[in-house]
């Protein structure tokens, strides 16, 4: 069992910074005093954690481990410490929330302002992955609650439905060629690509991670392009591809079954459902 949060935080900023001068000034500290403090973490754990040369402080593979688990332990003691000082009913603190970043583009405006000026100590950091990710972060405790599409149920979590959306095929009207642009890590592009030929039978296809790179290409005539409706409005000049395939798809708020106890994340979670 570590004991000093300290040395956690300590540790943190050096393995983000890379730099144990960065990390230093970052934290108002010596240089001294950070290196006492990894030498403590060193003992406990018994392994190297950073290895350090001219070029700067690299992680090893019991640091990176270490790392993850600090960030979780951090966000624990905040909460925990934020239920007790607020007597459990006004939200303060850091809140991680886990979204796509394209999620994010037409739902954190709907609460994440009115929240900022209704409580004047809460804090955000937003984490960006796939939907399936940001779950698992859910219940792994990395992050206090998340947007995702299509969650499976879990016996740890609460899914509300926020809203629904479709994914089909979008273009310029002006686009007369034969490229698809999709990102082929989604389950729903992996689903309407067995039947998109007979619409639109491309000869070829780009593919990116981002859902936001995709609609720029498609409005800029690159291309016909798998996107979220929601996506696909922001650019007006697109417009659906007449009988193509449709994948329904519907946004759920997860959060962990015990949450559901604090008085303060019940607020949170009760702001954004309201803002849908």
């Amino acid at each position: 069992m570590i004991e000093n949060l300290s040395d956690l935080k300590y540790f943190i900023e050096i393995a983000q910074t890379g730099n144990m001068t960065r990390a230093s000034e970052r934290l108002g500290v010596t240089q001294p005093s950070l290196s006492l403090a990894l030498q403590r973490l060193e003992e406990k754990v018994g392994a190297t954690l950073i290895e350090r040369s001219q070029k700067g402080s690299h992680l090893t593979r019991q640091g990176q481990a270490l790392l993850v688990a600090s960030k979780r332990m951090l966000q624990e003691w905040e909460r925990e410490t934020r239920m007790i000082v607020q007597g459990q009913e006004t939200p303060i603190g850091k809140y991680v929330i886990g979204l796509h970043s394209t999620v994010a583009q037409y739902t954190l405006d709907k609460f994440i302002p009115s929240m900022l000026n209704l409580f004047g100590d809460i804090e955000f950091d937003f984490i960006h992955d796939l939907s399936r990710i940001m779950t698992e972060r859910v219940i792994s405790r990395e992050c206090d609650l998340a947007l995702v599409m299509n969650p499976v149920a879990h016996p740890d979590l609460v899914l509300t439905k926020l809203l629904s959306d479709e994914i089909t095929l979008f273009k310029h009207p002006q686009y007369k060629g034969d490229t698809l642009l999709s990102d082929p890590s989604l389950k729903q592009t992996q689903d309407l690509l067995k039947s998109i030929r007979k619409t639109f039978p491309f000869k070829r296809e780009v593919h990116s991670s981002s859902l936001e790179v995709l609609r720029l290409l498609a409005a800029n005539k690159a291309g016909a392009a798998l996107l979220p409706k929601r996506v696909a409005e922001i650019a007006p000049e697109l417009k659906m591809v007449s009988g193509s395939p449709v994948f329904k798809d519907e946004l759920y708020l997860a959060y962990r079954v015990e949450r559901k106890k604090e008085e303060s994340f019940k607020k949170i979670i009760g702001m954004i459902k309201e803002s849908f």
